[in-house]
């Protein structure tokens, strides 16, 4: 699968290290999935977005575990 990056909410200004935090644990999460996927995060500049020449399935899949990946975040996004 070729590379895609993800714009994620404004947090990167409100917790040191979110950026890396985020990369990590979305790289945990998309390498289940996609094992040779290339994954990227940049801070939001506009409206979340999730780019990629994936399939429609696969664009799903991303979509998915994007989502779950957030909604679960109060038990990973954390700052050491």
């Amino acid at each position: 699968m070729a590379g895609w990056f993800l714009r994620p909410v404004r947090i990167f200004d409100g917790l040191p290290g979110a950026k890396n935090i985020i990369l990590g644990e979305l790289t945990k999460r998309v390498h289940r999935i996609f094992p040779d996927a290339d994954i990227r995060v940049k801070p939001m500049m506009t409206l979340p977005a999730i780019n990629t020449d994936a399939s429609k399935h696969e664009k799903e899949q991303i979509s998915r575990t994007v989502q779950e990946m957030f909604e679960e975040a109060d038990m990973w996004l954390v700052s050491d």
